[in-house]
């Protein structure tokens, strides 16, 4: 889509690294394409260690708005001088506004707390329940001892932050002294990553001593951590698209406050870490999330095996009795999915479209979908709009 010339420049500092902030840039520009927003992105890697010296030269130029999802601490310095529009991707700390008007975005903590606890106390019973990282999500860990308190006796709270090896030994430390079993929630999928390196270093057996969960659900930490970790997913795709909302507010009427937007927590992706399951179920599972992550960028039923390290006619078997679908017929509908998706929320051409979806050819993806859905995709795009 072409950039009209009186756009808006704005600026989006975004935790690239992970894929929160991965979907959240998705989310935000699939919002300013279907709503047709004048505005000029550039987009930069909170995560960098160079970010300010980067980011000083962007601001300083002058940009109509900005969007903060995590950051180092020399470029939280310059965010607080900010007089455009800020539009901070977490919850509200001391020191965390612009000079400007501030709008902040997050995840439902108290939902994302209270269902880390009813995933847990599902798998008991326990000898002990806790939250580790309160420190980072306070809100986050008071929810979920507020959901356990009424009828569990031991919940701990660990609350200082993991940093390096010393982090991870004073960790391994508290989890020894927990009586087993146990489970803990982690504040998100990086500290459960710390804590099932801990509880290694403490000898405890995951999920039988201690079962562990955290939040985010990146797929590929939680894939490929040993065991796979369950985790809460919480939809940063919609918390992309209130970002952008809210700032068009902000940009609109600069007076008018707006009101703090919560994305929500779509449900427990459960893995190894809480739930020790059959052999076929766990391949099953993993077979899904590497589906859901991969579907669109032209993977095949023997990408997924492969990635399994299993042969195709096992995984294909699990998968089947597991989901009442083949892995080819996940992939395809996915696909054919996402397509709806860009016609429904885009301007782009459908050979482009079908290239994006992971189809090798137009043609092929037209045809697909005029058999699944009973109409040609321009068709169905004219139908929508």
């Amino acid at each position: 889509m072409q950039t009209p010339p009186d756009s808006t420049d704005i600026v989006l500092l975004m935790r690239l690294s992970m894929r929160s902030g991965r979907d959240i840039l998705h989310g935000f520009s699939s919002f300013v394409q279907r709503e047709r927003c004048h505005w000029r992105l550039h987009v930069f890697n909170s995560d960098h260690d160079r970010l300010s010296d980067y980011l000083g030269g962007a601001l300083s130029s002058g940009v109509g708005g900005v969007v903060a999802h995590g950051m180092v601490r020399p470029a939280q310095a310059l965010l607080s001088e900010i007089r455009a529009p800020l539009v901070r991707l977490g919850s509200p700390s001391p020191g965390s506004d612009g000079a400007g008007p501030t709008a902040y975005v997050y995840g439902n903590e108290t939902a994302i707390g209270r269902m880390g606890a009813a995933h847990l106390e599902s798998q008991g019973p326990f000898q002990s329940l806790g939250f580790v990282g309160a420190d980072y999500c306070p809100a986050r860990a008071e929810a979920f001892r507020a959901a356990l308190s009424p009828r569990h006796a031991d919940i701990r709270i660990y609350e200082p932050r993991i940093q390096g090896d010393a982090g991870v030994a004073a960790l391994a430390d508290w989890l020894r002294a927990l009586p087993r079993p146990s489970a803990v929630m982690a504040a998100w999928d990086d500290v459960a990553l710390r804590v099932l390196e801990a509880a290694e270093r403490a000898g405890m057996r995951v999920p039988r001593d201690l079962a562990v969960l955290g939040v985010d659900n990146d797929e590929l930490l939680c894939e490929t951590s040993l065991p796979t970790l369950s985790s809460v997913d919480v939809d940063h795709v919609r918390m992309g698209a209130l970002a952008a909302d809210s700032l068009r507010r902000m940009l609109a009427n600069p007076d008018q406050p707006v009101p703090h937007r919560l994305a929500p927590a779509t449900g427990v992706v459960e893995r190894q870490s809480t739930h020790s399951v059959a052999p076929g179920q766990t391949l099953a599972k993993r077979a899904a999330a590497f589906i859901r992550y991969n579907a669109t960028r032209g993977i095949g039923a023997a990408d997924v095996a492969a990635h399994l390290g299993a042969s195709r006619s096992l995984v294909d078997s699990a998968f089947r009795k597991g989901t009442g679908e083949s892995v080819q017929g996940m992939i395809l509908r996915l696909r054919l999915e996402a397509m709806k998706e860009k016609l429904r929320g885009t301007d782009l051409p459908i050979a482009r479209i079908a290239s994006s979806c992971g189809f090798r050819t137009p043609t092929h993806a037209m045809a697909l979908f005029k058999e699944r859905f009973g109409c040609s995709m321009r068709e169905w795009r004219k139908a929508r709009r």
